[in-house]
């Protein structure tokens, strides 16, 4: 993605380390505060934004080096998002799905992966999972056409990697639906402006539409080939993180900001009740003791998140396939980390009095993200508790579930 009018040379340029991306995107954090009314008014994150994420080398962490990405683990990933995060939540979200869409470029085929990077090496890329569009075989690839919701950070990408249905040949036997993941140019889709709600405004999660558009037959993949590992960038790429099955990245860069976001409210609530008094008395709210414990409790609800998004990190690393019982577990403790961060800005926002619903106060806007951003399929708490459940109990997981 090109930067006109940047005031300094692109960043990204150069390989970072873990180190470097984390305070690349410390650096952006006061850039990104005082964006955020402007995310929320325009319900997209600023353009000027996503130049600064791009011109701080901050859109490659993820993209394969041989492609002039910096491929880096999922933590300096999942750090850097954690600080934009904290700042704001939509645009956490949206810095997490440049990303994390990345890195499922790099699961496709080669030559869509050199048709995409050789062009642009910052192409923002979006993403949806959900088959909204049905993909006809046509000598050489596929016809493409469908509406597809949610498409985080559209109006910011040249390409879009979108889900679809093969249908199957007339008379042959039933068989589960050929999914597919379809990598699109920006001339072929088309951006419908639909994002108008009360969370998560910022992130310009809008309608894609693609009418008969031609795919040729290197830019899609199976999606279930993806989802167990076995990608045709798995085979491209030597680093384990390209190995990995779709899933547990995949959600990680969906409860990286919802805990970032947390964070923030957080840390905007500790700082408040310092100065705050009580309306009548005039006591001063930090020497209440059931305000420092509601400080206590939720503070222990963010470490507790904290922990098991890092525990299900480690499970990662190696890279690979995992097996069946850490992929269930991984999906229940990154559900179950949501949970804990509703329940944290939840108790932060009845804690903070009528002030809070102020516009002109972070933390309104931190619970409605927050509260947004949770219930997410992805990491939907009853899904994940049910499998979970049933593979503890020794029974077969839920085969309506589409992610395993």
């Amino acid at each position: 993605m090109t930067t006109p009018g940047s005031s300094q040379p692109p960043a990204s340029s150069q390989p970072l380390t873990h180190a470097e991306a984390v305070a690349r995107a410390k650096a952006l954090v006061p850039r990104v505060r005082a964006l955020a009314g402007e995310a929320e008014s325009r319900r997209r994150v600023p353009e000027p934004m996503i130049r600064d994420f791009i011109d701080a080398g901050l859109v490659r962490l993820l993209t394969p080096r041989r492609f002039g990405g910096h491929e880096l683990g999922l933590d300096a990933f999942i750090d850097a998002t954690l600080e934009i995060a904290k700042a704001d939540g939509s645009m956490g979200w949206c810095f997490s799905f440049l990303n994390i869409h990345s890195w499922l470029l790099a699961m496709m085929p080669e030559a869509a992966q050199q048709e995409v990077w050789s062009a642009d090496p910052d192409a923002c890329i979006a993403n949806v999972n959900v088959p909204g569009g049905q993909a006809t075989p046509v000598e050489g690839g596929y016809r493409l056409t469908g509406v597809w919701p949610w498409a985080s950070g559209i109006q910011h990408c040249g390409w879009a990697i979108l889900a679809g249905i093969v249908p199957a040949a007339a008379g042959g036997e039933p068989s589960p639906p050929d999914v597919r993941l379809f990598v699109v140019p920006r001339a072929d889709f088309q951006v419908k402006d639909t994002w108008f709600v009360a969370g998560q405004r910022g992130t310009g999660s809008n309608h894609v539409a693609v009418t008969d558009a031609f795919v040729p037959e290197h830019r899609n993949a199976r999606l279930v080939d993806v989802r167990e590992g076995q990608s045709p960038g798995s085979k491209v790429h030597e680093a384990p993180l390209y190995k990995l099955p779709f899933l547990p990245p995949m959600a990680s860069s969906l409860v990286a900001p919802i805990i970032g976001a947390a964070l923030g409210a957080y840390e905007t609530w500790r700082e408040a009740t310092r100065t705050r008094f009580t309306m009548y008395s005039r006591d001063q709210v930090a020497t209440l003791s059931h305000q420092q414990i509601r400080m206590a409790e939720t503070s222990a609800e963010l470490d507790s998140a904290q922990l098991l998004l890092r525990r299900a990190l480690d499970t990662q690393r190696p890279g690979g396939m995992l097996t069946l019982e850490q992929r269930v577990r991984t999906r229940r403790d990154y559900a179950y980390a949501a949970t804990l961060c509703v329940r944290a800005v939840e108790r932060l926002y009845t804690a903070s009095g009528a002030a809070a619903n102020f516009e002109s106060n972070p933390l309104q806007r931190y619970w409605r993200d927050v509260h947004a951003m949770a219930v997410h399929s992805g990491i939907n708490p009853d899904a994940a508790g049910e499998n979970f459940g049933r593979l503890e109990l020794g029974l077969p997981l839920n085969p309506k579930d589409p992610l395993f």
